[in-house]
């Protein structure tokens, strides 16, 4: 049976240290060489370790900020990542422009504080990611930002994808999810993130959704928006997993609009709300209008002529008793009434 599931990053654990959101200002490095201990460094591997990469890959430093060619091999994902939705086409056609141009900006990366000598990414996944996968580039320029913690650079790479347009509201949900059992209270991240409340409730969806569900919205992450996920969900809650799965495929694979899907769970929802019956004949008059729907008649007039409207009362009613049917409980009533004593 198909359970709840709260998004997570598709990436390798790692230690989170602590960190706090205070505003840190940047630290310039103005020394041009690394600081080599008197000591016998054999006796401190881990330090060894990280000279031997610094001087294979020497810093820049100009205008307050650290450049550094850093091997692809030495950069590891960010578990609180803003981005979620990686295909391997996007990976692919980056890997091509990386063949064909070269890289045109530095990636953004933070120290690994669980691992001396390797970074954390901070901005530019994707381009590390077609590196790897697709041997274009052994090494990247990065710049580096020391004084940044690892949820300061979930947010700066946040705001730069969304300076890119590359996030799909999957991604931001996600994003949104990890923040809060970082223990962001939601209200901090719809401020922080620019996003109305109401638009939260919606992209918290993704995370009630149940495995099935959530399995079609990861294949169709552009088409089911949070919008849709939130219909989905209202549905998922009322008639269970099932019939939400028909029509979340229904949706993906006919390209059906989002007002067609809350059209659909709409009357998923409340089956006894029948759309009115049109009708089959219709007559308008500026007084009024006559209506007729199959075996139903309806009128609606208005006559201020007294002659007139005592002549059509008179029509009508002998019209009316040929076809109207006087109920029983009427026809008690009249009998009682022609019974009782004048008064």
């Amino acid at each position: 049976m198909s359970k709840q599931r709260t998004l997570r990053p598709n990436t390798p654990g790692i230690p989170l240290p602590a960190f706090s959101n205070a505003h840190r200002h940047p630290t310039v490095i103005h020394d041009q060489e690394a600081h080599i201990p008197t000591g016998d460094i054999s006796e401190e591997p881990e330090l060894a370790n990280k000279l031997v990469i610094e001087e294979l890959v020497p810093e820049v430093k100009a205008a307050g900020r650290v450049l550094r060619q850093i091997p692809v091999s030495l950069i590891d994902a960010n578990p609180l990542a803003p981005r979620e939705v990686y295909t391997p086409q996007m990976i692919s056609e980056r890997a091509s422009d990386l063949r064909e141009q070269g890289q045109h900006d530095p990636i953004h990366v933070i120290p690994n504080p669980a691992a001396i000598g390797r970074y954390i990414i901070c901005d530019g996944w994707t381009r590390t990611q077609a590196c790897l996968q697709h041997k274009v580039l052994d090494s990247l320029l990065a710049e580096i930002h020391e004084d940044l913690s690892l949820q300061e650079a979930a947010w700066f790479g946040y705001q730069q994808n969304e300076g890119r347009q590359q996030h799909c509201d999957l991604d931001r949900a996600t994003f949104y999810e990890k923040m809060i059992d970082q223990g962001i209270p939601a209200a901090e991240i719809s401020r922080k993130a620019g996003v109305s409340k109401s638009m939260m409730t919606f992209y918290r969806s993704y995370s009630r959704l149940p495995d099935d569900v959530l399995d079609i919205v990861r294949q169709n992450p552009q088409k089911i928006g949070a919008t849709a996920a939130y219909q989905l969900f209202k549905l998922f809650e009322r008639v269970g997993v099932r019939r939400t799965v028909a029509l979340a495929m229904r949706f993906v694979a006919d390209d059906q609009s989002v007002s067609w899907l809350t059209n659909q769970v709409q009357t998923l929802l409340h089956p006894e709300q029948k759309r009115a019956k049109i009708p089959s004949k219709v007559q308008r008059f500026s007084n009024g209008q006559y209506k007729q729907y199959g075996t139903r008649f309806e009128l609606n007039l208005e006559v201020e002529d007294a002659t007139k409207r005592a002549a059509f009362a008179d029509a009508l009613e002998k019209l009316i008793s040929t076809v109207g049917e006087v109920a029983e409980s009427v026809q008690q009533d009249e009998v009682q009434s022609a019974g009782d004593p004048a008064e």
